[in-house]
């Protein structure tokens, strides 16, 4: 069979639509309209879980992106880009930063004072700080504690192994007791001295000693404050493990000896009814025998109802009873007839933002009538959600999700002209409530707006974030092509910023043509 040229022109939309589709659906970032970055070095003895694509701020301000971190000799080398308006000077220094006690990592860069003149485009950051792992810190302490323990029961075992020699050696101090006691007496004076350059010492250590004991205090409490936040955790696994342990220990051997008791009766019982089996196989075949002829039957009183005989054959070809029929297939049509009238329009695009984010979406479209329609969406959005979480001990921690977002929406148009319509739209938006608000002067043009997200806590950053408002024109190019661009976020300065877009949208006429063309059958 000859495959004509419009067959293969589909064929090849087709394919390049759903490539393009599954790109902008695993959330990857497309490099066009960003801002132009330039990249530097700086090397760390440990990054801590620092990743490809972490962000870097620069003064605490989101600038760029970890480009590469790769391991050099006994360093590892972290290769980073920021917006190109962004001057880093020669005394530049390097941390890594967590969002939170336990989030996501970044790069925080301190550009430096002009005075020591501009870092080169490619040079390397000479100052930088890992960050502290917590795991090494907690194993440390763990280590400490059984040190501890060990030396404790050393103590105890010394004191059993050694009791008659304490005994003796109480003895020994009390009679010293008794020899200091005289010598304190016949030495008076000379204690009185002693006591009263004690007490000027005493009062040294009392100038010098809070000091000490500050740091002390200090070192201890952010000891406590690190073993408090697992404490809880360690003690609850240690006691589930133990339970485990403790009911398999009991249990297993009763389970193992009940199946054996079950297996030994299951076989008794096949022997002692073998002759009761047999019979049953054979009570089977003669009810099989039996239904045959009871089939028989059946066809003889079917041909008698169809030819009108008998009450069941009058019910049958009753005249009231056909005209209920009728009435029931012509409901069925009048359904049908609105399932025909029904439109039908599957499509999917993908939109790039000014920072450099993309987001990929797959609607599918029902009009059942002019005036009305629903819009289904599922959304891939590569800036994920950010939120926060409560932790033990009173904590939160910044966690950033990936997940589809789905939008359900039903919509009004309200006509002002043969081909021009104002349409209102309410449902979800991106799996939050929202409203939108469409105009169409023409069939090729459509300025829309979307509002959603009320009380949004998607930036945690941020405080009294408004909802996000979205303004945007829709044209038409050719055929199912269309292109969109418009601004985003408009109700927030600090996130406010332009987006562009691209998509296809297929009525339902046009995927019968262009997939019937590929034999596949279609009504």
């Amino acid at each position: 069979m000859r495959i004509t040229t419009e067959v293969k022109l589909g064929a090849f939309v087709l394919a390049t639509s759903l490539a393009f589709a599954f790109l902008i659906l695993t959330f990857g970032e497309i490099p066009l309209f960003k801002p132009s970055t330039k990249s530097y070095v700086v090397y760390f003895k440990d990054v801590g879980g620092l990743s490809i694509g972490a962000e870097v701020r620069v003064s605490g301000i989101r600038a760029g992106k970890v480009e590469d971190i790769t391991l050099e000799d006994s360093r590892v080398k972290v290769v980073f880009n920021v917006d190109k308006r962004i001057k880093l000077f020669r005394d530049t220094s390097a941390t890594i930063g967590t969002l939170g006690l336990m989030g996501d990592k970044y790069l925080a860069i301190n550009p430096g004072t002009p005075e020591s003149g501009e870092l080169p485009e490619g040079g390397a950051v000479k100052t930088a700080e890992g960050v502290a792992d917590t795991d090494r810190l907690i194993r440390e302490l763990t280590r400490t504690a059984e040190s501890f323990k060990l030396v404790a029961e050393n103590l105890n075992r010394m004191l059993e192994e050694n009791r008659r020699n304490l005994k003796d050696t109480l003895e020994n101090l009390n009679a010293l007791t008794a020899t200091l006691r005289r010598i304190a007496e016949e030495n008076q004076e000379n204690l009185k001295v002693a006591l009263a350059q004690m007490a000027q010492l005493t009062e040294s250590l009392n100038r010098t000693l809070p000091e000490a004991i500050a740091s002390i205090d200090r070192l201890a409490d952010e000891l406590s404050g690190i073993a408090s936040e697992n404490r809880e955790d360690i003690r609850i696994l240690v006691s589930n493990l133990r339970s485990v342990s403790s009911e398999l220990k009991g249990e297993l051997p009763r389970l193992v000896e009940n199946l054996n008791s079950l297996s030994s009766n299951l076989n008794e019982v096949v022997k002692e009814n073998r002759v009761d089996l047999k019979t049953s196989i054979r009570n089977l075949s003669e009810i099989t025998q039996r239904l045959k002829t009871t089939s028989g039957r059946l066809d003889n009183i079917l041909a008698k109802v169809e030819s009108g005989e008998g009450t069941l054959g009058k019910l049958v070809t009753d005249e009231e009873l056909y005209r209920s029929v009728s009435k029931g297939a012509k409901l069925f049509g009048e359904a049908g007839d609105v399932i025909t009238r029904t439109k039908v329009f599957v499509g999917f695009g993908g939109e790039l933002y000014s920072g450099g984010d993309t987001k990929g979406y797959m609607s599918l479209r029902i009009e059942p009538d002019r005036n009305t329609y629903y819009l289904a969406e599922v959304v891939g959005d590569s800036r994920g959600r950010v939120y926060t979480e409560e932790i033990v001990g009173n904590g939160e921690v910044v966690k950033k999700e990936f997940k589809p977002e789905f939008t359900l929406q039903i919509a009004k148009k309200f006509y002002v002209g043969e081909e021009s319509y104002l349409s209102v739209r309410a449902g979800l938006k991106e799996s939050t409530g929202g409203v939108g608000f469409d105009f169409s002067p023409s069939e090729r043009i459509k300025l829309y707006s979307d509002i959603w997200d009320t009380g949004r806590k998607d930036r945690p950053e941020e405080e009294d974030l408004k909802p996000n408002l979205q303004v945007g024109i829709q044209l038409r190019l050719k055929g199912p092509l269309y292109t969109r661009f418009g601004g985003d976020d408009l109700l927030n300065d600090k996130l406010r910023g332009a987006f562009v877009g691209v998509g296809l949208e297929f009525s339902e006429e046009y995927l019968k043509y262009l997939l019937g063309g590929m034999g596949l059958p279609f009504p």
